[in-house]
């Protein structure tokens, strides 16, 4: 079968095979007792470009994912209070450093014993720091988990991952990119300071703008 990637009908049919597949994966996962994100996922992998290439990455694929994403986080975060995230602070901060510490360091060691360098050894180790906010949320939602303590604590580190994940990121991005040894500190002040500003712009401004226009969502 031909990878459905060209025209409105190429569009069309593969939004149908991942429709389909997906929900067939779902209900596999369910009947195994696991969540059916895993079911969605592995049927993704079966259909797409690492086996059966039936359907391959696009833009307009591209576009959509995203969007579901989106939907998807949106609709947590109607669920999820910003105050009942903050009840769990010191532990959202241990388990989501020791999510970012423990992966990085253990990824650096296998890196630098598999023959990188240690400026390649930290830019893979980053790779290991990477989380999925989406997929612990929609596992958490499936679950109905959403309102318990356990939920606010990884949901949270979640977050945390993501803005840590982000800053280191941006170290071994200017690690990798610098000549003569020198480190772009502009760059990563600059990533720093956008992943600080971003969190502190939406839990300070944004959760009192909500508020005084609660009225409209009710509408």
């Amino acid at each position: 079968m031909e990878p459905a990637t060209h025209g409105e009908t190429g569009i069309l049919l593969a939004l149908f095979l991942i429709f389909l597949f997906a929900q067939i994966g779902a209900e596999i996962a369910q009947r195994l007792k696991m969540p059916a994100v895993v079911g969605e996922i592995a049927a993704g992998v079966i259909i797409g470009p690492s086996l059966l290439n039936w359907v391959q990455p696009g833009e307009v694929l591209n576009v959509i994912s995203e969007i579901g994403a989106i939907l998807l986080l949106f609709a947590v975060g109607l669920e999820t209070r910003l105050g009942d995230l903050q009840k769990t602070g010191t532990t959202a901060v241990m388990v989501g450093a020791a999510g970012v510490v423990v992966p990085f360091g253990l990824g650096y060691v296998w890196a630098v014993g598999s023959g990188f360098s240690s400026a390649h050894a930290a830019f893979v180790a980053a790779a290991f720091t990477a989380t999925s906010a989406g997929i612990t949320a929609r596992v958490l939602q499936e679950l109905g988990a959403l309102g318990r303590i356990e939920a606010r604590v990884i949901l949270s580190a979640a977050v945390l991952d993501d803005i840590l994940a982000m800053l280191i990121l941006g170290v071994v991005t200017a690690l990798q990119s610098s000549t003569g040894g020198g480190v772009n500190w502009l760059h990563i002040g600059v990533v720093t300071l956008q992943a600080v500003g971003f969190v502190a712009v939406v839990a300070l401004v944004g959760t009192r703008f909500i508020r005084k226009r609660s009225s409209l969502l009710d509408a």
